[in-house]
């Protein structure tokens, strides 16, 4: 069986074409083979088919859409129906063969063109490069319904293909080949209005077949196009050539299009800004760098890798995702990685937290309109959709080298239009839903620090001379901050607004559950609001299992008893706790690769929140006694609505509301 995404989607068995024509399943074949040979979890498949508004039906709709591509995958033979299209944990995952996929194709022979460039090899260069290009077939996926994680997809594959054209026309211009390269190259500016770097190419074109004042126009047209479009100059680079025309040299040569060699970290003169151009700020909008940063520097080794090193065939800007539970120190760390390698980035840095405390996010359009204006754009000139907006960034980035991090980043759907589309610029993003699914160079799931790191920061805030006398009581502390960086600082500075207080005393009162919440709370870190825009964001039915998980009187359970907890089947109930866990109410600690041996654990800290937001609402129902929650009572309260169909119709979960840790 072959698979094509270069174009329309097509399926061959054979001779004989078997593409699924319904909407909804074209979409997820393709959402599949663009992770083939990965697991694609179930959440991200419902977020792509229907957003942020998944019907009650979502997850029995998709199985019933799995279910229809086995019958296709494996020609109706039932006993082969799990071999192609495998039940994983938490999703299912599409197993190919390399040569079945028009893209494995398109991307080797384009990594082989790269290489046979680099090694000079022009003609072999030339032919890889053409015979990847000769497996499209108009847009990439033209005709599926792409939603916001699979429209990312789409995206890399025209920026792939783009790249590709490009190197190709310069191997043609190594070859001498100039004149038949100038038609193609006055209908790629007609398409691509704002892509510089094919007016470079058709400028060198033209100047070598002999026509330099149309190579001078192309110029003239350029300028006026960027200046008009998007109020900036063409880069150094062209403005370098076009001196050169103008100076009747001879040796103008189109801007480099790969790097050297044996070239790893990026070189900050790849790209630098004219000499005459007046520039009286850059966008500097990075806040300040903490001074006592603690830990982490594995994880900060990776990050650095992965954001600053050019790969040979890149064609997408790095982007490196930090995803984690509230206080576990995401916006921290991507700032100080921020820090560490902006001097990579000559053009600045844009900043923007998008999830305010409110818990709204931010409107990406609005964030772009005052980007643009930092850029020294003219306001008259900015269009009002965000679409446009979106563009115009976007043109603007393509001739500068900027560090972009967004913070708390709400969903995908957000963030896309504030992404560069060239590979020299780098975005660095936190979330606290993870965006799972999200196309990245790194993600990376942020734990909190290690006991010794904790201890470390601890004595940063606290004092280490203090912290060491009472280092036995200090690691109790931390412990009880569950190595939250926010947490330990929250401590910290309780010690530090009390000289005399004892950490042992602290200790103790942290020991107390009724206590913890109140003495960790701070105005930079409120565990209870932080939880809770994770909780608001749950929907009625995760909201009711997430009250019977909680009445356990076990904090760990396998996905069996959870469903027995909720009364719901294994799949739901698996759904239920992906989702779970994702908001981070839950944490996994242990797997052993099978289904029903995954292991998943109540966060200590959420299970404090749930006994005070439990409080809140027991209180606001009036229930009897004033919902005291003295040691030792028990309160019995119906099954949420929404949880699901109840284990036995009206059933009551007793438990002592006192967590005894």
């Amino acid at each position: 069986m072959r698979f094509c995404v270069l174009g329309t989607l097509r399926v061959l068995d054979g001779s004989r074409e078997v593409t699924p024509s319904a909407p909804k399943l074209r979409q997820v074949l393709t959402f599949l083979l663009l992770r083939r040979n990965n697991i694609v979890q179930t959440t991200e498949l419902i977020d792509e088919l229907w957003g942020e508004n998944p019907p009650s039906s979502a997850l029995s709709t998709l199985q019933t859409y799995i279910y229809k591509l086995r019958k296709i995958l494996s020609n109706d033979e039932v006993d082969s129906f799990e071999e192609i299209l495998q039940t994983q944990s938490w999703g299912y995952m599409l197993t190919i063969d390399h040569d079945q996929l028009d893209l494995n194709q398109f991307e080797r022979l384009l990594a082989e063109g790269v290489a046979a460039l680099k090694r000079n090899e022009t003609e072999m260069a030339a032919k890889c490069l053409a015979e990847a290009l000769s497996l499209w077939r108009g847009l990439a996926l033209a005709d599926v319904a792409a939603g916001n994680l699979l429209s990312a997809y789409v995206a890399s594959l025209e920026e792939s293909r783009l790249r590709a054209l490009e190197l190709r026309v310069e191997s043609d211009l190594r070859l001498g080949r100039h004149r038949e390269v100038v038609g193609e190259l006055k209908h790629l500016i007609s398409v691509h209005p704002l892509h510089e770097a094919f007016y470079a190419q058709l400028m060198n074109a033209l100047h070598r077949s002999g026509r330099r004042w149309e190579a001078l126009e192309v110029y003239q047209r350029l300028r006026a196009t960027l200046v008009e479009e998007v109020g900036i100059e063409p880069s150094a680079d062209t403005q370098r050539l076009h001196q050169s025309l103008l100076s009747e040299e001879t040796t103008a040569h189109p801007a480099k299009l790969e790097p050297q060699a044996g070239q790893g970290r990026r070189s900050t003169a790849v790209i630098e800004r004219p000499r005459h151009a007046v520039r009286t700020l850059l966008p500097a909008q990075l806040p300040p760098d903490i001074w006592d940063f603690t830990g982490r520097q594995s994880s900060i080794n990776d990050l650095v890798a992965a954001a600053t090193m050019t790969e040979p065939t890149a064609t997408t800007p790095p982007t490196v995702l930090i995803a984690g539970m509230p206080g576990v120190g995401k916006t921290a760390l991507a700032v100080h990685l921020a820090h560490l390698i902006k001097r990579d980035f000559p053009d600045g840095q844009f900043y923007c937290t998008l999830r305010g405390s409110d818990g709204e996010p931010a409107d990406p359009g609005q964030v772009l309109y005052n980007w643009l204006i930092a850029t020294d754009m003219y306001t008259k000139k900015l269009p009002s959709s965000t679409e446009e907006r979106s563009k115009m960034f976007r043109s603007w980035c393509s001739a500068h080298r900027v560090l972009i991090v967004l913070d708390n980043a709400a969903s995908a759907a957000q963030i896309s239009p504030l992404l560069p589309g060239s590979e020299h610029c780098t975005t660095i993003i936190t979330s606290r839903s993870g965006l799972y699914g999200f196309p990245c160079r790194k993600r990376l799931d942020l734990a909190p620090l290690t006991l010794e790191e904790g201890v470390r920061l601890l004595g940063a805030v606290a004092g280490r001379q203090r912290i060491e006398r009472e280092k036995g009581d200090a690691q109790s502390v931390v412990r009880f901050c569950e190595g939250l960086p926010l947490a330990v600082r929250a401590a910290g500075a309780r010690l530090t607004a009390s000289p005399t207080l004892p950490l042992r005393t602290l200790a103790a009162r942290l020991a107390d559950p009724e206590l913890r919440l109140k003495e960790l709370n701070s105005t930079d870190f409120d565990i209870y609001h932080s939880f809770d825009l994770n909780y608001q964001e749950l929907d009625p039915r995760e909201r009711g299992a997430l009250w019977l998980l909680y009445l356990r009187r076990s904090t760990r359970f396998n996905l069996k008893s959870a469903a027995e907890t909720v009364g719901c089947d294994i799949d739901t109930s698996e759904t239920i706790l992906t989702r779970l866990v994702s908001a981070h109410f839950l944490r996994i600690v242990g797997y052993n690769g099978a289904r029903d041996d995954v292991v998943y654990a109540i966060n200590e800290l959420a299970h404090l929140y749930a006994e005070k937001k439990l409080e809140n609402e027991l209180a606001e129902r009036g229930t009897p006694a004033e919902a005291s929650l003295d040691a030792g009572e028990t309160t019995a309260i119906e099954a949420p609505a929404g949880s699901g169909p109840p284990a036995a119709p009206g059933r009551l979960v007793r438990r002592d509301l006192r967590w005894n840790n």
